[in-house]
């Protein structure tokens, strides 16, 4: 067998895809030098000519090895016929072993097999002589819309909390915090908002300089940049743009300052003792190893790569000792933890106690960064010198690659799936919607790598994965919905709605025949709106406002421009059709005549058409309704388009009696029943 015979074999062996088809429907063949990359992100290999003998230690290998997980429903059996038990240990999931029976472990055939009965739902850990199986006892369906909020149907909005401001100068409100966020809901709430769904919170990093959301350091934490403090200056940048850094560095001080006074009185010591307590000892050590990278990354920087070997890990005596040196820095940064879950948390309830049937919906990131504190408090859960991306399509014919570390199948079910738990315990806490952004990686991600080698695909745990989340939602009592836009292997969008978890219905994306669809006609299963924060506004669709950004940029060229103005043109007229075909145009427009922008009445019966939908959920975009024209963030680019700047065209002041939402809201209403 040749070297890149044998590379191509153990990338099937490990997962990773010889071959895939693309968005065209083209079949690409992954080539061994993609896989050779692949398996050193895995750790498999270190070089191509190992691959033969790690190949045929595998095929060698024909003793029995329990699967990585094995996926049950309430009540259900698991029986293991080779699993030569007499040595075995059971860990029960310490969320349901508590108020639960014991399960009992039988012995069955004559090779030491054992038969499990009476599992609670639970994650729980099965050690065997020949391994460790992961056993998820997951209901079968997670939460449906009537099952949390008795209806039919719900409709919410979305936003930023970045843009959210409360009105006034906009030059002195830097950034949107946590209590703009509450003020938001509860006006939203007035409407008739089941939701109000923002981009993700987590832990940006306290050292980190970015400002993408969906970039973030720890999806297990949160972000303390809006945490509200007082005593901030007036914000150095123009009013129509956030100065994230110039606010990190502000808000910083502010937050210390804060700390200080608390720590100084007795009751904000013992507030924070009680709270660490209060989280139990997997949570509590977990957010030590957090507050320590954060010290660390405030000392040596934020990339943990760079820093010196001996800090390069978290268990280390060098990291014991910068801990010993640095308690007062630790305690801050779990401080600000406490101080942002109790922030976020008020933003909720004051949604609740506002009339929202679910309050805040929240994002969960595909990925985080291979620099930040979770990658480094996990060592062994994340591949290595790959990044999560996508295949070239006809928007980025050279693929995308997102800066975003891939957790390693093999290597995330060795840590019994820990870091995939916690991170949907972390976003469900304070919300009734969760977004899994790129819910398709529950099935296959595409790792590209870092040395410029083209990606493939590897893929994921999907029903120990899916079980997982269809687990912690009905924990939590969280609405799901997956964004599955992208290409989509064959039956997942199939499997996502057996078991209730929402897909997205993006009405610039949804086509039939090439021409766009009627809402009428879309998924039930879905969440419908007209785009996402990666696409451009509603105002800013209907003028080619994305087009003359990628124009501009050099993403485009002028020929191909021209040809998606065209195709813009006419999906203006199918929407102008749709909009007279349900009797919404305004009465002075004429069906045939496009306008050149979108007045208030136009984007009021645009929405009245979004709520004609067939999904059982429906958002509107807070910059759509507001009539913006930019959009927040353009994919593909970082400094050449201003991503995650702009604010709301409103304060959160004015939602409560603006006009176009109050209109909107009616439009809504007819759909929400």
């Amino acid at each position: 067998m040749s070297v890149d015979d044998a590379l191509l074999a153990l990338a099937a062996a490990k997962g990773i895809a010889t071959a895939w088809y693309d968005i065209q429907g083209t079949r690409r063949q992954t080539t061994p030098d993609t896989a050779f990359c692949l398996l050193r992100a895995m750790g498999v290999i270190d070089d191509r000519q190992g691959a033969a003998a790690v190949l045929a230690d595998l095929q060698a290998d024909t003793g029995w090895r329990p699967p990585r997980a094995a996926v049950l429903g309430p009540g259900q059996t698991l029986e293991l016929p080779e699993a030569a038990g007499r040595d075995w240990h059971l860990d029960l999931d310490r969320s349901s072993a508590a108020a639960a029976a014991p399960p009992l472990v039988e012995a069955i055939g004559p090779d030491g097999g054992l038969r499990i009965t009476g599992l609670p739902l639970g994650l729980h850990t099965l050690t065997l002589a020949a391994g460790r199986l992961s056993i998820i006892v997951a209901p079968h369906s997670a939460p449906t819309v009537e099952q949390l909020t008795g209806r039919g149907r719900i409709w919410g909005v979305t936003g930023a909390v970045h843009a959210l401001w409360r009105g006034g100068p906009v030059e002195a409100q830097p950034r949107g915090r946590y209590t703009d966020l509450g003020d938001a809901a509860a006006a939203l709430a007035g409407h008739g908002a089941a939701f109000f769904g923002i981009n993700p919170v987590h832990a940006l990093g306290a050292a980190h300089e970015g400002r993408s959301p969906y970039s973030p350091g720890h999806r297990g934490f949160l972000d303390t940049r809006a945490i509200p403090v007082d005593g901030l200056p007036t914000a150095d940048a123009a009013a129509d743009l956030i100065d994230h850094e110039g606010d990190r560095r502000a808000h910083d001080r502010a937050l210390r300052a804060r700390f200080r006074v608390e720590m100084a009185s007795d009751r904000g010591a013992a507030g924070v003792a009680d709270w660490r307590a209060a989280l139990g000892p997997d949570r509590a050590a977990a957010l030590a190893t957090f507050a320590t990278f954060e010290a660390l990354s405030s000392t040596h920087g934020p990339d943990w790569r760079r820093w010196p070997g001996e800090l390069q890990a978290p268990d280390t005596d060098a990291v014991a000792r910068f801990a010993a040196d640095h308690g007062e820095e630790i305690a801050f940064h779990a401080w600000a933890q406490m101080t942002a879950e109790a922030a976020l948390a008020n933003a909720q309830q004051r949604a609740l106690d506002a009339g929202m049937a679910l309050g805040l919906y929240l994002d969960l990131a595909v990925g985080v960064r291979p620099d930040g504190a979770e990658v480094w408090a996990r060592p062994g859960t994340f591949a290595r010198g790959v990044s999560l991306g996508a295949p070239p399509d006809m928007f980025s014919p050279d693929g995308q690659a997102w800066g975003l570390a891939p957790f390693d199948p093999a290597g995330l079910a060795a840590h019994g799936y820990r870091a995939f738990v916690d991170t949907l315990q972390s976003a469900m806490r304070h919300a009734g919607m969760l977004r899994i952004d790129h819910v398709l990686g529950l099935e296959r991600t595409f790792w590209v790598p870092d040395d410029g080698t083209p990606g493939g695909y590897v893929a994921s745990d999907r029903e120990a994965l899916l079980a997982l989340v269809r687990l912690e939602a009905t924990r939590q009592r969280c609405l799901v919905i997956g964004e599955d836009l992208g290409v989509v292997p064959d039956g997942l969008r199939q499997r996502l709605a057996e078991t209730h978890l929402y897909g997205c219905s993006v009405a610039m994306y949804e086509r039939w025949e090439g021409r766009l669809r009627a809402p009428w006609h879309y998924s039930p299963g879905t969440l419908a709106s007209f785009g996402t924060h990666d696409t451009p506004t509603l105002a800013g669709w209907w003028i080619g406002r994305d087009i003359d950004w990628r124009e501009r940029i050099g993403h485009t060229d002028p020929e191909t421009a021209a040809d998606m103005r065209r195709e813009r043109a006419g999906d203006r007229h199918v929407v102008m059709a749709l909009l007279a075909e349900a009797r919404l145009l305004p009465d002075d427009i004429d069906p045939g005549t496009p306008p050149a922008d979108l007045d208030e009445a136009m984007i009021v019966a645009v929405h009245a058409l979004l709520a004609t939908t067939a999904a059982a959920i429906a958002a509107v975009q807070l910059d759509d309704a507001l009539g913006t024209i930019e959009q927040a963030n353009l994919p593909g680019t970082v400094e050449q388009h201003p991503n995650w700047r702009r604010r709301h065209a409103t304060g959160t002041g004015q939602f409560a009696a603006h006009p176009a939402l109050s209109r909107i809201a009616e439009a809504m209403a007819s759909y929400d029943r």
